[in-house]
């Protein structure tokens, strides 16, 4: 693996959890601070995106088993990673955004150019 080349066990968190940067902040400032219950408001307050997109994100990583929320008002979300598999794989996200920032980025945006796996993956049957 090149010096400056992602993990393909970041690659593959990013993938399949972030979609965007907005995404992924939010989840490293919960993930920074596993202590503290975090509004929506505080949130906003360091991200600076829209309340409804910040909003949006929190549920989703409610859902997803990233966050616990304490109903409110105000509700309050705290990073609780459901299982070690979350857990892992945001600290060594974490870990490569701080070292390599403009790689993650670009992985988030950038489609997998693996063209082995894209070629095994055409033949995954799907439900649908």
């Amino acid at each position: 693996m090149a010096s400056d080349a992602i993990s393909t066990q970041v690659r593959e968190f990013l993938r399949q959890y972030i979609q965007s940067v907005e995404q992924l902040e939010i989840l490293l400032l919960l993930a920074g601070t596993p202590n503290r219950e975090w509004t929506l408001g505080a949130v906003y307050e360091v991200i600076r995106s829209s309340e409804r997109s910040v909003a949006t994100r929190l549920d989703e990583f409610t859902e997803k088993g990233f966050l616990a929320c304490t109903p409110g008002p105000p509700a309050t979300y705290r990073y609780t990673p459901k299982n070690e598999m979350l857990r892992s794989g945001v600290t060594e996200t974490a870990k490569v955004y701080q070292e390599r920032r403009v790689r993650v980025v670009e992985a988030i945006f950038s489609p997998d150019l693996d063209p082995i796996q894209g070629f095994a993956d055409a033949f995954k049957f799907r439900n649908t």
